[in-house]
């Protein structure tokens, strides 16, 4: 099969087809390093050669998705040992739509208005970036476009083994990960990475294997830890330990994990071209890493029970669109889990005030932390802790009675009059159970807090009575903390400045919402929001939730833009010249951003996860 025949169109999401099916290595020639006169000392040069290559490499991919053009199908995928277990890439080529949804995002901040620039404008960017990260030893128009072909990849091999524990020569041979990178010129390449590890002072020996040649790293003061590099077929740099960078060479570049049944599972869920996309074999990965547990005295065994929560895989990605980045994870659903396993509308937004900055819910709260916490009390090291904590409940009524009540549930955060206020609201599914936990609440403030000067009032709101329990003021709370935990907690406010004004919580229960805050003025905002105009109320938010998904299982929302004007009224305090260069360097960039939307959805066989920032 020809290069050519094995690669989709790019209109669809190609990441893990292979570029060739190449049953012969093809033949390379051995990068030999010379030694530099002058080279770091030590066991770990080699290390700082690979690491340079990394800054290089990493710089441009936090410059973000700013190479032009298009190039073939993804081939680094064809070259990543099949039992790895985890992968991950980045797609700096800009695979089908991504090069012109990127435009159009850069397009919303400052220099990138102008379409027609943008290749110029991106490589100026990552001019400088890779400059300022080499000293002004690289530029990447100069030294690293000729010859990168836009794919990079890391892969992580199996966890080392037990055995391997308490013994670094051990550990480090049995280590396994690899960098992947795609190459448009390999003689530039060769070149290129030469000239680095020599300035590093890295000299590789050569090796032939299956008729490529590798550039090998060892230390006689690190037995065991031994690097190697290979450009294979002209194709693909790799660098690692020197048995992945054999296992890389063996695929041939059709490597298993393209037909992974898991792999497969994953990309098929998530639909569009992506310029990131990682999968984890979780199962994997948890049970090395307990069964290296199991041999440390001190790590506790964890149970089947907590074990089975584990999905076997996860898988994420990162696309970019017009006017936001969209992330999206899959995960295979795990039956019996805690949690719904039904999706519908979280209620909450219907109280969360409309000027609500930060608002994360999760549906059926109180019977998902009853089975979480039944699952957890099966872990024999917690026994203890668990008699604490049911001391504790027990005094309010027990654990049902302190979270059964609990529906719809969530953190929620607004703009007060003066300053952000919060608390925790909940729309009960037994009301009556829910007035009876806060009075158990009350009394315990009123017989017991007096004597620590806590106090209790209540205020009748629209017919609603808001209980505020008064805890003092902030210098009083340090004390009494002081002396609980028989330290000494600075009270002089000339040391330590505290806001002025007593701490208040305040709650109030109806039927249909449970409201605990920061204070009263929060407590109303709830009330007026379900009486009136709230954040389900208002279209910026109902269109955010339409993209993640109206019917969820949890959902999450933060005002990056009203977050950001509150952060820049404390630049009040700052110089002239900080405010200034905030105006000048960091606000233009900032000012675009505008909502993070989250939500969590469950599926018959794969649930998901979705994340969406947007710009303005």
């Amino acid at each position: 099969m020809t290069d050519e025949q094995s690669r989709p169109d790019h209109d669809q999401d190609t990441t893990l087809t292979t570029a060739a099916d190449a049953p012969t290595p093809v033949s390379t020639t051995a990068v030999v390093l010379p030694v530099d006169p002058v080279r770091p000392q030590g066991r770990t040069r080699w290390y700082l050669a690979l690491g340079v290559v990394a800054l290089v490499v990493a710089g441009t991919v936090v410059a973000a998705l700013a190479l032009t053009g298009s190039s073939p199908a993804a081939t680094v995928t064809g070259y990543v040992p099949a039992n790895s277990v985890m992968y991950g890439e980045v797609r700096l080529d800009l695979p089908g739509d991504q090069r012109a949804e990127i435009g159009r995002f850069l397009s919303r901040f400052p220099g990138f208005a102008d379409q027609a620039a943008l290749d110029m404008k991106l490589d100026e960017v990552l001019d400088r970036l890779i400059s300022d990260g080499t000293d002004g030893e690289q530029t990447f128009t100069r030294d690293i476009k000729p010859w990168f072909d836009g794919e990079m990849a890391f892969a992580v091999g199996p966890l080392p083994d037990a055995a391997s524990i308490g013994d670094p020569t051990t550990a480090a041979a049995s280590t396994r990960a690899l960098v992947l990178l795609s190459v448009k010129d390999e003689a530039l390449a060769r070149t290129w990475f030469a000239g680095v590890m020599s300035k590093a002072g890295a000299a590789g020996v050569p090796e032939s294997y299956q008729g490529t040649e590798l550039s090998v790293f060892s230390e006689d003061s690190m037995p065991g830890a031994t690097a190697a590099f290979a450009l294979i077929g002209g194709k693909v740099a790799v660098a690692g330990d020197l048995a992945s960078v054999k296992a890389a060479v063996d695929t041939g570049g059709s490597s298993g994990l393209v037909a992974d049944a898991d792999v497969v599972a994953a990309m098929a869920a998530m639909d569009g071209d992506h310029v990131g996309f990682m999968f984890v074999d979780l199962r994997s990965i948890v049970e090395s890493a307990l069964e290296l547990g199991e041999s440390m005295a001190s790590t506790p065994p964890v149970n089947d029970a907590m074990l089975a929560l584990v999905p076997d895989w996860s898988a994420f990605r990162l696309r970019v669109e017009g006017d936001g980045l969209v992330m999206d994870g899959v995960m295979p659903d795990v039956a019996g889990a805690p949690g719904p396993n039904t999706n519908r509308a979280n209620a909450l937004s219907g109280w969360a005030p409309a000027s609500t900055i930060v608002l994360a819910t999760g549906n059926e709260a109180g019977a998902t932390f009853l089975d979480l916490i039944a699952l957890m009390r099966q872990q024999p090291d917690l026994a203890e802790v668990f008699q604490t904590i049911d001391g504790a409940a027990g005094i309010l009524g027990g654990m049902d009675a302190v979270l059964g009540w609990m529906g719809d549930s969530g953190i929620v955060i607004s703009q007060g009059t003066s300053a952000p206020e919060g608390g925790i609201v909940s729309i009960p599914t037994d009301a009556t159970k829910a007035r009876q936990f806060l009075t158990t609440i009350r009394s315990f403030a009123t017989l017991g807090g007096s004597q620590a000067g806590i106090t209790v009032r209540e205020e009748d709101y629209a017919g609603t009575t808001i209980t505020i329990i008064d805890l003092g003021s902030l210098e009083d709370l340090a004390g009494l903390a002081g002396g609980f935990g028989g330290g000494q907690v600075p009270l002089d406010p000339s040391t330590v400045p505290l806001p002025s004004g007593n701490v208040e919580i305040a709650y109030a229960a109806t039927d249909q919402v449970v409201v605990i805050g920061s204070g009263p003025g929060f407590v109303r905002s709830v009330l007026d929001a379900g009486a009136g105009t709230s954040l389900a109320d208002d279209a910026r938010f109902t269109g955010l939730v339409g993209r993640v998904g109206a019917e969820h299982t949890g959902l999450s929302f933060v005002d990056i833009a009203a977050i950001r004007t509150l952060v820049e009224g404390l630049l009040s305090e700052s110089t002239p010249a900080e405010r200034a260069e905030y105006e000048e360097s960091v606000k233009p960039f900032l000012t675009p951003f505008d909502a993070l939307i989250a939500s969590a959805v469950a599926g018959g066989d794969l649930d998901a996860q979705h994340i969406v920032i947007t710009v303005k």
